[in-house]
């Protein structure tokens, strides 16, 4: 059994390694798509949540198969909580809510049989994340996302308690056809639960040229829960 559930464990980090690598995501949602395991289906393969959110997913053994018998282990199980809410027959319901935010996976196998398993990646973010595939102010030059990641907020100032975190943004410059417009830029707005702008950002290349990173740092509002790019 131990052997078992190290193999479980050595497969999760490895697909935690895979995650971490690219943990740039355009937008904030949950995949549609399943994650089909050896002898188990889980309804998602993939599963992004805000912080305070909370998401579902079901796990559906082969056959008549016992769903009780399912167990789940993230490999960062500080990213998320993962809890069962529900079983019927061959079929688990589980709970994702948000914990201490990041990226992992999770794999969902069989106490009697470990190799029945199959695995769902997780991220939590602080806020929604509505990042078009395009950024710029024309269609001939724009940038798109390379990645963007939550830090905490550290300054010493009087206003620190106006902030939770800070975003940092970077994007790559895949098109360049305008000289004209070599000087580009887009905007970013926080917004509240109640969609009041919290605070206008500008992300900004005074020198625009394919293929180079740029890089934005943003001071996110305490009561911030979505921030949004224009696109086009």
């Amino acid at each position: 059994m131990k052997r078992f559930f190290k193999k479980i464990m050595s497969a999760v980090m490895a697909a935690a390694m895979i995650l971490s690598v690219g943990t740039a995501a355009p937008s904030l949602s949950v995949s549609a798509k399943e994650s089909v395991g050896n002898g188990l289906i889980l309804s998602e393969d993939s599963i992004v949540i805000a912080e305070g959110a909370s998401a579902t997913f079901t796990a559906v053994l082969a056959g008549d198969a016992d769903a009780s018998r399912l167990a789940v282990v993230a490999a960062d199980p500080g990213v998320v909580n993962i809890t069962p809410v529900a079983y019927a027959a061959n079929a688990a319901a589980y709970q994702v809510t948000y914990g201490t935010g990041g990226s992992t996976v999770a794999a969902v196998y069989h106490l009697d049989n470990p190799e029945v398993v199959a695995y769902v990646t997780i991220s939590a973010s602080p806020l929604v994340m509505q990042l078009p595939a395009k950024f710029g102010t024309n269609r001939d030059n724009y940038c798109s996302l390379v990645s963007y990641e939550f830090v905490p907020y550290d300054f010493t100032y009087a206003d620190f308690n106006d902030y939770k975190a800070t975003l940092n943004l970077k994007y790559q410059c895949t098109s360049y056809k305008d000289d004209e417009f070599n000087k580009w830029g887009c905007y970013g707005y926080f917004y509240d639960a109640a969609g009041n702008v919290l605070s206008k950002v500008h992300l900004y290349a005074s020198s625009l040229a394919k293929g180079r990173v740029y890089h934005s740092e943003f001071h996110v509002p305490v009561n911030a829960v979505r921030f949004s790019v224009e696109g086009f």
